[in-house]
């Protein structure tokens, strides 16, 4: 029994010392395989590329104002990037920074209405690596719609319209009586009607569907000056009240246009009733400027808490260069530019008169040195004087005439850029139209020309006056 039980342990401790051998065996050859594999993954990290992870844009707000931005980010940290390895298809103004493995482009101009942009970047280079990656990415602007605005005057006339202009197809959207203006916000057409002297209505219908929308006012009374935000998420208008109600006198009113059943908010000066002649949304800012009827210019941010910033005396307000806070204004005989940024004011040189006979006339700023202008040649005829106008483009690289209007074809109402200064338009007046409608900007007598400015070309013309662009 000794013996079997002897040779039993035995067994067992050889059984035990065999596999204590395989146990280590195996370990050592796992452990060698891990790091082989980590090795293995450790070259493969340092071999990868600051490849491109996403891309975002906000390209509906692009069209719309300078400074929106193109998010690019990587699987890793990269090296600062440099301009000059960017490029941008079409090409477009823009600034570059780099945040660890985030690359931000601003744009600092709008972009244009449906286009596609190819952004390219070369040799993107990671921080903890050798390796390179060159990036490209594309993405497209919204399509833009036109509207227009049909009006008649006289003592039969029908109500105005409101139209909407797509591919040669006309869509009437609002039809109401003595329409002034209208302003398109994101969701909503907005338009000012008065029927009688003593009172105007806000008539509103949804953009895609048509259908009437009702809008809040603070009672009976004239409301001017109907104004929308350039992103389409507010819109105002200056109100005063003809009920007795002595609340508002040439009052500022702003309303949210995704609620239009909320009732407007007045503008005040530091919680202090404000009187407003003129006044207009700043771009990309939570604030209006506003001319008092003495003239004086105000930057009042809407938030409430913050005191109004004089601007000093102003005449009149021309408008924003396209996508920027820098404002065009007369005052004291001339024009010229606030920049609401920095503060600084800047006189407008006046266009020179090609001649005796021509003289510059009516210009819309894209920026300081491009410009739209008419150009009118005076001449006598049978009956009178005779005007021969000739809309230009001018730039610091020369001139290029978009189009000549000779006196015997009609004459230019007005002219003017769309909201991303990508396009041009003038209003023409029939030739045979009534003389009334020269002084009342009636429209059912003229139609509007559309130009693109980066070709020169006429791209549109549609019926009415006072176009708007909403993408």
């Amino acid at each position: 029994m000794s013996t079997e039980s002897g040779a039993s342990t035995v067994d067992s401790e050889s059984r035990e010392g065999r596999g204590g051998v395989r146990f280590w065996r195996t370990s050592l050859i796992l452990c060698s395989v891990l790091a082989l594999l980590a090795l293995g993954l450790g070259a493969a990290g340092v071999m990868r590329p600051p490849s491109l992870a996403s891309a975002s844009i906000a390209a509906d707000r692009a069209v719309g104002t300078a400074g929106e931005r193109l998010v690019l980010k990587s699987r890793l940290p990269v090296v600062p990037v440099e301009a000059e390895q960017v490029t941008v298809t079409p090409a477009v103004p823009f600034t570059v920074q780099t945040s660890e493995s985030t690359v931000t482009l601003r744009f600092t101009a709008p972009l244009s209405y449906a286009t596609e942009y190819q952004v390219a970047i070369s040799g993107v280079h990671s921080q903890y690596t050798t390796t390179i990656a060159d990036w490209s990415y594309s993405f497209s602007t919204p399509a833009v719609t036109l509207y227009s605005l049909i009006a008649h005057r006289g003592d039969e006339a029908q109500d105005d319209t409101v139209v909407s202009n797509d591919q040669g197809r006309t869509s009437t959207l609002i039809t109401a009586p003595g329409i002034e203006s209208y302003v398109a916000t994101r969701k909503f057409l907005v338009a000012l009607s008065n029927a009688d002297p003593d009172s105007s209505a806000l008539v509103a219908v949804d953009r895609t569907t048509g259908a009437s929308v009702p809008v809040a006012m603070p009672g009976t009374g004239l409301a001017t000056e109907l104004n929308a935000a350039p992103d389409g998420s507010r819109f105002g208008y200056v109100f005063t009240s003809t009920d007795g109600d002595s609340s508002y006198q040439n009052s500022l009113l702003v309303a949210d246009a995704a609620d239009l059943a909320s009732p407007p908010v007045e503008v005040t000066a530091s919680g202090q009733p404000l009187a407003v002649r003129e006044w207009q949304f700043v771009p990309g800012v939570d604030a209006v400027v506003v001319v008092t009827p003495e003239e004086q210019a105000f930057l009042v941010y809407l938030d409430g808490g913050t005191p109004p910033v004089p601007l000093g005396p102003i005449g009149q307000l021309i408008g924003f260069l396209p996508g920027s806070s820098t404002l065009m204004a007369e005052g004291g005989g001339k024009q010229l530019l606030l920049d609401l940024a920095s503060g600084l004011n800047a006189d407008i040189p006046n266009t020179p008169d090609p001649d005796k006979r021509t003289f510059a006339g009516r210009r819309s700023f894209r920026a300081v040195g491009d410009y739209l202008v008419e150009f009118n040649t005076f001449k006598k005829r049978t009956g009178g004087t005779g005007v021969t106008t000739r809309l230009a483009h001018v730039t610091r690289a020369g001139t290029t005439d978009l189009f000549t209007l000779p006196d015997d074809q009609g004459q230019v109402l007005n002219s003017g850029l769309s909201p991303n200064g990508q396009l041009a338009w003038a209003v023409v007046l029939d030739p045979d139209a009534p003389l009334d409608d020269l002084s009342s900007g009636a429209s059912d007598h003229a139609t509007t020309r559309i130009f693109d400015l980066a070709t020169g070309e006429q791209v549109a013309t549609v019926r009415g006056s006072l176009p708007v662009w909403a993408s």
